[in-house]
Formats: structure tokens, sequence, C-alpha cells
């Protein structure tokens, strides 16, 4: 199978030179741990422009898109997958492009972890509402471009939402839990060792070394969400702190052991 990677959701304004150091080394990492990869980047702004060198297709639009941001980048989304589709690509992982994964070859890990469902997703989804995290994905291209259909996108004031319902559309269950325990798989962001920049850079732009080498003892510290208090993680991936009431691995088996009695 040929491998695609997306990587999306960043802008970079006047004032926030920093992020271009952030997406720059994200592009390098995800080429070093998936050379076999065809690596898409959208994103808007200021040009990180040695990212792409790395990439073997970017649109990066000059001005910022301001109807993109906090509503999961639709526009930006569909157009790299509009790209993959024409490139002839069966299944696809998106991802941020201002982070990282710890993991060789995120396309092979992810395609084994989805086993026999339509998308493999992570936190910040919940089965108390209908919201799915629409920042890490992988799964079969066509679904997923059908999931992020933006002509039923807007309005919104969450992509966590409107992917949802653009997701349960599809889907053949009455309820929302049996919508996404028939239908996805899941890994904690732990499992996914994804690093966030964001909040992160100021900490870890000493340590590219180690992050380049996948060797970081204490990554538990930088995931993605952790420094919000969102979903904290200790060192053996038990969930410690979830302020957002959002689904973990642990909850996630536990449901699905309970519909199969």
């Amino acid at each position: 199978m040929k491998s695609c990677i997306l990587l999306s959701h960043t802008f970079i304004r006047e004032n926030e030179c920093f992020k271009i150091d952030q997406v720059n080394f994200s592009v390098k990492h995800f080429r070093k741990h998936n050379q076999n990869s065809y690596i898409i980047l959208t994103g808007h702004g200021l040009k990180p422009e040695n990212a792409f060198a790395y990439c073997d297709y970017v649109y990066w639009s000059d001005s910022i898109i301001e109807k993109e941001i906090n509503v999961g980048h639709p526009y930006l989304v569909n157009i790299g997958f509009d790209h993959a589709i024409e490139k002839g690509f069966s299944h696809i992982c998106k991802t941020r492009s201002d982070g990282i994964h710890l993991i060789d070859d995120l396309f092979l890990f992810s395609h084994e972890n989805l086993k026999d469902k339509k998308i493999l997703i992570t936190q910040q989804t919940r089965f108390h509402e209908k919201h799915i995290g629409d920042l890490f994905m992988y799964g079969e291209l066509n679904f997923l471009k059908k999931c992020w259909d933006i002509d039923k996108w807007y309005p919104t004031t969450t992509g966590l939402s409107s992917l949802a319902n653009n997701f349960f559309e599809l889907c053949d269950k009455t309820d929302w839990k049996s919508a996404l325990i028939n239908n996805c798989s899941f890994k904690d962001i732990f499992s996914l060792r994804w690093i966030d920049f964001r909040n992160n850079w100021d900490h870890l732009k000493d340590r590219t070394e180690d992050m380049i080498k996948n060797e970081m003892h204490d990554f538990e510290k930088y995931l993605w969400g952790s420094s919000e208090g969102w979903h904290v993680f200790d060192k053996t991936g038990t969930m410690i702190g979830n302020s957002h009431n959002v689904i973990s691995e642990e909850l996630w088996n536990h449901e699905i052991n309970r519909s199969q009695r």
C-alpha cells in the first residue's frame, strides 16, 4: 500500500516567527521517520520554507484564512485530501504540522491499529456528546473525505462537532456510542507518542537531537494537550488528568468488552 501523510492545522502570523522553526523541524522529523511516505503540507501565513524541501506537495496560503482557525481547518484539510485522491492513495494519515510523533513509520503504525474499522482516532473524542478529535486520524481516504464534507461543516464553533456530525451521517447506527465503537479504532495520544510544540517549544528547541532520534525518556510531559491539562498521562501511559472528560484507551476497551458480552 502506498503511504501518504497530511500535515496541516498551522497558521503563522507576522508576529509568530517562532512557529517557523516548529514547522521546519516537525516536517524534517516526519521525513526522516517516514521515508517512504508521500508527505503533503498545507497551512497559511508566513512560510516555513525550509520545510517545503521535505514535502512532496505543499499548499500554503500567503494570507491567513481566519475562517479556518479553531474549527478544524476544513478548507486546507480538503485541499490535502483532494491532492491525495488525485495521486491515487487509498488511505491517509492526517496530523498537525507543529508537532511530531516519536514513531518510525507512522502510516504503518496507524494502519496496523486501524484493524477492520473505518477510522483510527484519539482524544478529544467523547462518548457523552458528538465530538471526534479532528487533529489526528487515519483511515480510508474516500471515507475521510466524506467526513470532512466542507459543505456541511459550517456554521460551527468547533471542528470536533462538525466532523462528528458528518461521520454519524455515514453510519447505520442510531446511537452515538455504537457508531463510534463499530466504526472506529482508538489509541491514546500517549500511544501515538504525539509531541506538541505549541506550548512546549521553549523547553524542546534545545533537544532536537533527542527528538530526531526518537529518544525522549520524558516524552509524556510534552504530549499534545498535556500542558493545558486537558489529558495528562504518567510514564506508564495511564491517563491521570482529564479535564475535558474525553475517552481514553482504557475506557474505550472497557466499552468494547461490554458491547461484546
